[in-house]
């Protein structure tokens, strides 16, 4: 048992360590999430769910709508398209529904044949929006129970998107273990812990009447723990990883918070978070503070995967080098690799966020809208406040890491710290240094140029004068010599 325990230390207490995060976060959901801060808003009045988001239904209509559930269908015969006119924000547009036959695959119903109807009207009138069923398309929909003639009418809500996905993101798993083996599978089993817990725990907390900047300061602080933990394990490289990120999350959340107010963001600025307020059922959501929790979400992944780059290469440069390196230098280290670093870092968070908003961008300029008012439109100002405050937290997680890095690698050797450590004070230095090199070395050539200018000039010598006194003295010498 000691020799089991010796060997998978690390791995122990990375694992206790998750597990004692995971169990604190769900006591958390126990105790704020589930009992949640408001009535049951889908069970007044003996109302079910299915008749609370169909309020228009009614007991005239013959139709049950208890229990509504989306089914998995899969189309077996074509049948029509039908077209009547309509209106759409006060324009005229034609309806199209497609009318099909369809197998039912999973619920009560399984196994029976229903028909089916798709909308398929192009509100964009440009015909590029809309896609027609074809046999053997899978899709998914709801059914109803028409009693007066027992018959059965299915809806179509869309097409069954998820398998296709499924396979995709298993080809992703099968290449990560190939690849990376035991380590990729730590990192997809962090990966999917974090996602749990968005979706399961801080989702539902933040709904349920919790403050989102709470929320997502307890998610951000758990999502570090587990990753850390789970794909580096105990170590100092973890230690400095995680206050580095920590350090980042927190410096993306301070901006953000200020600016939210600063640059008046309301937080509705699509129609999800206008369609979120439609849900609020008395809960009094905050869509600003979900937006600013969001912001932070965005920031985390660069923060932690700048964070670990920089903790491990120090690592390593450490182990290579020994107590030759002192803490200061491995902090300069650290700076030089996060320079590089940063470089892709902040074109890969910035093209991200652009990417997000592409087709806005594509209308504003097919509109000629002026860059001014471009900028001071709130959809794109909250993604610029997005890209800026993930920016300052991907550049402050780099002198954090580095400098806990190198405290808690040195061992009280740091060495001596130079005001030239600081890049931009090494880079004025320097500047200062040519330009008074240069500024030396224009004094010195205007003192030799006034010095030649002071100098007595030399008489001229007449060449004509000199050659004929070297004639007469070679004469001279010839008639010496005669004599």
């Amino acid at each position: 048992m000691k020799d089991f325990f010796a060997k998978h230390q690390k791995s122990i207490i990375s694992y206790c360590g998750v597990a004692v995060v995971l169990a604190l976060v769900g006591l958390l959901w126990l105790a704020m999430g589930r009992s949640g801060s408001g009535k049951d808003y889908t069970s007044d009045n003996n109302t079910s769910q299915s008749d609370y988001y169909l309020p228009n239904a009614s007991d005239s209509d013959n139709v049950s709508v208890d229990e509504m559930k989306i089914e998995r269908v899969v189309v077996t015969k074509l049948l029509d398209i039908n077209e009547s006119g309509g209106e759409w924000g006060g324009e005229s547009i034609i309806q199209r529904t497609q009318t099909f036959m369809v197998k039912i695959l999973t619920g009560p119903y399984k196994g029976v044949e229903a028909e089916m109807t798709l909308d398929l009207t192009d509100i964009t009138g440009t015909g590029k929006g809309v896609i027609t069923a074809k046999e053997g398309d899978r899709l998914l929909g709801y059914f109803v129970m028409d009693y007066s003639s027992y018959t059965l009418y299915g809806t179509c809500t869309g097409f069954q998107r998820d398998i296709p996905l499924m396979w995709l993101a298993l080809g992703f798993i099968v290449l990560l273990l190939l690849f990376f083996g035991r380590g990729g599978l730590k990192s997809f089993s962090a990966l999917i812990i974090t996602c749990l817990m968005l979706i399961f725990i801080m989702i539902p907390l933040v709904y349920n009447g919790m403050d989102p900047v709470l929320a997502v300061a307890i998610f951000g602080f758990a999502t570090i723990v587990v990753t850390l933990l789970m794909v580096h394990g105990p170590s100092v490289s973890s230690l400095a990883a995680g206050t580095g990120a920590i350090g980042g999350v927190l410096t993306s959340a301070l901006i953000a918070y200020i600016l939210k107010s600063i640059i008046w963001i309301t937080g509705t600025v699509d129609e999800e978070s206008i369609s979120l307020l439609y849900t609020d059922n008395g809960r009094n959501l905050d869509v600003a503070s979900i937006l600013f929790a969001a912001i932070v979400i965005g920031s985390l992944g660069g923060t932690i995967d700048v964070s670990v780059s920089i903790a491990s290469s120090l690592e390593e440069l450490k182990g290579k080098m020994g107590e030759n390196i002192t803490g200061w230098e491995l902090v300069r280290s650290g700076m030089s690799i996060g320079c590089d670093i940063m470089g892709a870092s902040l074109n890969t968070m910035i093209l991200a966020y652009v990417g997000s908003s592409f087709q806005l961008l594509m209308l504003f300029s097919a509109y000629n809208i002026s860059l001014q008012e471009i900028i001071n439109n709130e959809m794109i100002a909250v993604e610029l406040l997005r890209a800026l405050a993930g920016c300052f937290g991907l550049l402050m997680s780099v002198p954090i890491t580095s400098l806990t890095a190198a405290v808690f690698s040195s061992k009280g050797n740091m060495g001596t710290f130079r005001l030239t450590d600081i890049k931009l004070i090494k880079g004025l230095s320097t500047a200062g240094a040519k330009l008074s090199g240069a500024w030396q070395k224009a004094l010195d050539e205007a003192k030799k140029s006034a010095a030649e200018k002071d100098k007595p000039e030399e008489p001229q010598v007449n060449l004509f004068e000199k050659a004929r006194q070297h004639y007469d003295e070679m004469n001279r010498e010839d008639t010496d010599k005669g004599e």
